[in-house]
C-alpha cells in the first residue's frame, strides 16, 4: 500500500511538473529555429489592366540578418494593401484594403510563404486602416476612418469568403482618426486594444473588453487617452508589456520631417483616463534616413532589442537599436525598388532565442 502511495505521488509531481511546461493554447509556439520574418504591407496598385499586378506583400527573412533581404513576394489581390498582421498561433496573415472593402485572409506555411485562404467584406469598411486578430476570442478587429470612424469586430474570420457582418460596431469619440491597431500582448488572454490616433493631438488610446457590450455602441470611449507631446501625426505603433516600452511612428509634416519615439514606462501613463507624454527618446535627422515614417514594429528578444520603421516617402525599412537616440544611422535598410513599391504596414514575427551574430 505504501508503495502505490508513493508511486501516486510521484506520477502526480511528473503530471504537474509537466503541465507547468507545456505552453498554453493561447501563447505562440516556440520554434525549434529562431524566427525572424518581417512582412511587409504595400499601398500600391496597377494603373491599368495591361500591367503586371503589385505584389503588395514581401516578406523578409531573416529581419534580423546583417542585411536584409526579400525572401518571398506574394499578391494578396488587395487593392492597394494597408495594414498587416500575423498570428503565429493561428498560422494567418490578415491584410486590409486601402482602396476596396475587403479583408484577405492567408496561411502561412514553416517557411514564412502565404497562399490564400479566404476573404470577407463589408461597405462599411471603405477607409480601412490597422486591424489584429485575437486568437482566444477569434475576433478580427479592424480600424476604418471617416468622419466617423470606426473600429469592427468579425468574429471567426477565417475561411470567410464574401459579404460578412461585424459582431462588433464601436463607432469613436469625436476627433479620432485611428491608424495602427495592436493587441495588449501582456496576457494572451486580455483582448484589450492599443489604437493610435492620428488626429489632432495624437497619441495612443487603450480600449479594453471589446467583447462585451453591446454589438453597435456609439461614441465609444477609450479607457485612457495617452497625447504625446510635440507630435504632429502619430501613424504605426508597436508595445512590448514585457519591456513597458512603446515606439510611434510620427509621419511628421510638408515642414517637419518625420520621428520615431520611444516611450518607456508606458503603462504608468495607460493606467490614467488622460495624459500627455514626453518621448524618452526620438530617433530623428538626416542620417536616418527617415522623412515619412507610418509604422514601426519591436524585436524585444535579449540579444535583439531592435526597432523597424517603414518609410512611405523613401520606400524603405530600416532596423534600429531600440536604445538609439537623435541622429543615428540604422543598422540596416531595404529600398524597394525593381519595381518601386511603397510599404503602409509591416509587422514582425520575432520567436526563439537569436542567433549570436
Amino acid at each position: 500500500m505504501k508503495k502505490s502511495f508513493g508511486f501516486l505521488a510521484v506520477m502526480v509531481g511528473a503530471l504537474l511538473a509537466l503541465g507547468s511546461c507545456m505552453r498554453n493554447d493561447d501563447e505562440p509556439p516556440v520554434p525549434i529555429v529562431p524566427i525572424s520574418r518581417l512582412y511587409v504591407s504595400f499601398q500600391d496598385v496597377t494603373e491599368n489592366d495591361v500591367e503586371v499586378p503589385v505584389d503588395n506583400i514581401a516578406l523578409i527573412d531573416p529581419a534580423d540578418g546583417e542585411a536584409m533581404e526579400i525572401d518571398f513576394d506574394f499578391n494578396s489581390g488587395a487593392v492597394g494593401g494597408a495594414g498587416i498582421h500575423f498570428s503565429p498561433i493561428g498560422g494567418l496573415v490578415f491584410q486590409s484594403g486601402r482602396l476596396d472593402t475587403l479583408i484577405r485572409i492567408m496561411r502561412v506555411n514553416n517557411l514564412g510563404q502565404l497562399a490564400t485562404a479566404g476573404r470577407l467584406g463589408n461597405r462599411s469598411l471603405n477607409l480601412m486602416r490597422g486591424l489584429a486578430y485575437h486568437f482566444p476570442s477569434e475576433m478580427l478587429y479592424v480600424a476604418n476612418i471617416g468622419e466617423t470612424s470606426h473600429l469592427y469586430g468579425f468574429h471567426q474570420p477565417v475561411n470567410k469568403n464574401g459579404f460578412t457582418r461585424p459582431r462588433r460596431a464601436l463607432q469613436l469619440e469625436s476627433g479620432i482618426v485611428p491608424w495602427a491597431v495592436s493587441l495588449w500582448n501582456g496576457k494572451p488572454s486580455d483582448d484589450s486594444l492599443l489604437v493610435s490616433n492620428s488626429g489632432q493631438d495624437g497619441g495612443v488610446l487603450l480600449y479594453r473588453n471589446l467583447a462585451q457590450g453591446d454589438s453597435v455602441e456609439t461614441n465609444f470611449a477609450a479607457l485612457s487617452n495617452v497625447r504625446v507631446e510635440g507630435a504632429t501625426s502619430i501613424r504605426g505603433i508597436a508595445f512590448v508589456d514585457s519591456l513597458d516600452v512603446m515606439v510611434m511612428a510620427d509621419f511628421g509634416t510638408q515642414q517637419v520631417p518625420g520621428k520615431v519615439y520611444i516611450i518607456e514606462g508606458i503603462k504608468a501613463y495607460l493606467a490614467q483616463p488622460s495624459a500627455t507624454v514626453r518621448p524618452t527618446r526620438i530617433i530623428s535627422g538626416e542620417l536616418t534616413g527617415l522623412s515619412g515614417p507610418i509604422d514601426v514594429a519591436i524585436d524585444p528578444r535579449t540579444d535583439r532589442k531592435t526597432i523597424y520603421v517603414a518609410d512611405q516617402t523613401t520606400r524603405k525599412v530600416s532596423r534600429f537599436k531600440l536604445s538609439d537616440s537623435g541622429n543615428v544611422a540604422p543598422e540596416a535598410t531595404i529600398t524597394f525598388d525593381s519595381p518601386n513599391r511603397t510599404p503602409f504596414s509591416i509587422f514582425l514575427d520575432a520567436r526563439g532565442i537569436p542567433v549570436p551574430q
